[in-house]
């Protein structure tokens, strides 16, 4: 599968997201994950959870993908660091399969997660409808929205979306310029895909996606609001995040994520979001709860986290 165009308007990037998921091995059920190379302001949590995915699925067996993950984050990565990810087998039945991952750098433990794995079965269907989108192909690539918009805008666009290997077709406004113009929205759509073929294996895919689904999911508790990361007055970061994984899908071909927040409170909000393939099936889920902290006026201005 070749892409003809890439939204990394001319930024210096990791362009292949695949790398980022092939883990050495260092001994049996313990792997280790390489930052991304252009890793110079953040870390980012959905690699960690793409790369905690990927550890436990390299420990079961071909007949079982993955249908559940669901990560506590405990404390920051380090820039630049690679991590090693340790895989506790917990149990191999007819049907299932259940693993445990602790994450961890130099200081410490820094994600712990839970991962089920299932052989399939038949069973009652029933799905979510897709919301009614133009097709990505209709759409510009994400960086004409941020062309001319100014310097403040176009650097968050720069350091926050073309840093990532993927590649992205907004539905709606952005949120950094809805929120300059201060437009409450109730949730954002926008279709994803690796920059690069992730080949045949779906433990990638599902992995990709797992990374992908961390983008914009904590700032959609901030449109109902009016307000986006990177604006100085909110600081952000993931506390947890859960995934499930429902049928086979290509990440290397466009996702629709649609995403939002039916609550947030007590400098927390909960996030939610259906990923669907171009057909309009429902692939995966996705939930989120994140720290929202204001950032008095007086106060330095921190990094944002998308």
């Amino acid at each position: 599968m070749t892409h003809p165009a890439s939204d990394s308007g001319g930024v210096a990037l990791t362009s292949a997201l695949r790398p980022l998921l092939e883990l050495e091995t260092i001994q049996e059920d313990v792997f280790r994950g390489r930052s991304r190379e252009n890793e110079s302001t953040r870390t980012f949590g959905g690699l960690f959870a793409a790369q905690a995915l990927v550890a436990a699925g390299r420990t079961v067996t071909d007949d079982r993908a993955a249908h559940s993950l669901h990560i506590v984050f405990l404390r920051p990565g380090a820039v630049g660091a690679t991590t090693e990810y340790t895989v506790e087998k917990l149990r191999d039945g007819r049907g299932f399969s259940s693993r445990r991952v602790v994450a961890a750098q130099t200081g410490g433990d820094i994600l712990h997660a839970s991962v089920s794995f299932h052989v399939g079965e038949d069973g009652y269907e029933h799905t979510l409808r897709p919301p009614t989108v133009p097709d990505p192909d209709e759409l510009p690539p994400a960086a004409s929205w941020f062309t001319a918009a100014g310097a403040e805008v176009d650097d968050w666009y720069n350091t926050y979306l073309g840093s990532h290997p993927v590649d992205l077709r907004f539905v709606g406004e952005p949120p950094p310029l809805s929120a300059r113009r201060g437009r409450p929205s109730t949730g954002l759509q926008v279709w994803i895909r690796s920059r690069d073929p992730l080949g045949d294996d779906p433990l990638t895919h599902a992995s990709a996606v797992t990374y992908a689904s961390d983008l914009f999911l904590l700032a959609s508790a901030l449109l109902p609001h009016g307000q986006a990361f990177g604006t100085g007055s909110v600081v952000g970061a993931s506390l947890d995040h859960s995934m499930w994984f429902h049928r086979p899908f290509r990440a290397d071909d466009w996702l629709l994520f649609d995403k939002g927040s039916p609550w947030a409170g007590s400098g927390r909000g909960l996030t939610n979001g259906s990923v669907f393939d171009r057909s309009g099936q429902l692939v995966a889920s996705v939930i989120q709860e994140g720290l929202l902290r204001r950032v008095p006026a007086a106060a330095p201005q921190q990094q944002p986290v998308v």
